[in-house]
C-alpha cells in the first residue's frame, strides 16, 4: 500500500491482495505505473491506485523486467 499526503490531508491508499511469488521489481513498476498515469492528467490518488496495480502484477512473476504487466493487463486488473 501507500501513504498519500496531499494539502495537508493523509490517506492510506491499500495494497491490492495477491499471491506474490517475487517482489524484486514491485517498488519500480509502483514507480513507472505512477509517472504513466499522471503523465496522462490523472490526478494523484488514481495514479497511486495504478501504480498499485501494476505493482500487484508484477510480484505475481518471477524476474524483474519480466514481471512488469502490459498497459492493457493494468487496465484490466480487477482492484
Amino acid at each position: 500500500g501507500a501513504l498519500l499526503c496531499e494539502g495537508g490531508r493523509c490517506e492510506v491508499i491499500p495494497a491490492y491482495r495477491v499471491e506474490a511469488v517475487d517482489t524484486t521489481a514491485a517498488g519500480d513498476v509502483f514507480n513507472a505505473g505512477l509517472v504513466v498515469a499522471l503523465s496522462e492528467g490523472r490526478n494523484l490518488t488514481d495514479a497511486v491506485r495504478f501504480g498499485a496495480k501494476a505493482a500487484a502484477i508484477s510480484v505475481t512473476r518471477m524476474g524483474a523486467q519480466a514481471s512488469a504487466p502490459y498497459r492493457s493487463e493494468t487496465d484490466a486488473f480487477y482492484g
